[in-house]
């Protein structure tokens, strides 16, 4: 699979199919497995793109502290170096706010936004969220176990209605074979927690679906509703009995509002 060799950054990226390109953005801590099974779904009529982000998967990890904003430079330079026309952006928590700074300042780059489960500015309570966050990783071995132990946050308690869909989380979260280091960590929670576009959403002018799932407890609806008031046109979303992580918890719902997104912009004539 292919690797960016960028001004700051290795970005190792997995891709699928062919068409307009897709770009799937990862939050804290999660890599382009995370979408694997968005790329089987839109590889049908999109390139799509998974991207680990610094710091985490087959990417190369950096020797210093970063911004979200950096993060989205290594994006658009990507994007540059594959040659790509205007992309479709989805951006999970972190990798929300990355497509934010994307969309602000790259705007050619971005044909539509669908930010998921994400926020507008790390406020004291989110940063309160990270801390905690910080703590518990700093306790456990690896990736799979910090997953493990956040399972509440991450998804919503109807996931624990079936045993077997949480043991089947649990096996995939262990058999990542790269496991993020906690250093890698602790700089993308460092960047998250500095991370403030409120100011400027008003200026992301490109098609944009806010994506909420009603049971998020790592970044409640409240934070969508807000991209939603402040982003021009915007729409919003809520996807029911998902928490943090709708692509997982419940792929069809999740696919079906991306689907519906994609192919209105289309409709409407603001897609080629």
């Amino acid at each position: 699979m292919p690797l960016c060799h960028l001004k700051h950054a290795d970005l190792f990226y997995d891709e699928k199919g062919s068409g307009e390109p897709l770009l799937f953005l990862n939050g804290l801590s999660g890599d382009h497995l995370y979408w694997r099974g968005q790329l089987r779904a839109f590889g049908k009529h999109y390139r799509c793109l998974a991207v680990d982000n610094r710091d985490v998967g087959q990417s190369n990890y950096a020797t210093e502290s970063y911004s979200i904003r950096d993060l989205a430079d290594d994006v658009r330079e990507m994007l540059d170096q594959l040659g790509l026309p205007p992309a479709h952006v989805v951006g999970l928590s972190m990798g929300g706010t990355i497509a934010q700074e994307l969309a602000l300042s790259a705007p050619q780059r971005v044909k539509s936004l669908v930010l998921v489960d994400t926020l507008a500015r790390a406020d004291e309570w989110f940063r309160g969220t990270l801390r905690a966050f910080e703590l518990i990783r700093r306790q456990v071995a690896d990736t799979a176990a910090f997953f493990e132990a956040i399972l509440p946050w991450w998804v919503s308690h109807h996931f624990f209605d079936e045993s077997d869909r949480v043991s089947w989380l649990r096996a995939i979260l262990h058999q990542n074979p790269h496991p993020q280091r906690l250093d890698g960590f602790l700089r993308q929670l460092e960047a998250l927690a500095q991370h403030d576009a409120e100011s400027r959403l008003h200026d992301i002018t490109c098609p944009v679906l806010v994506i909420a799932g009603e049971d998020d407890g790592v970044a409640p609806i409240r934070y969508s509703q807000q991209l939603h008031g402040q982003i021009p046109q915007a729409q919003l979303a809520v996807l029911h009995g998902v928490g943090h992580a709708p692509p997982i918890e419940d792929s069809g719902q999740f696919n079906a509002r991306l689907a519906e997104f994609l192919v209105s912009l289309k409709t409407q004539g603001k897609c080629a």
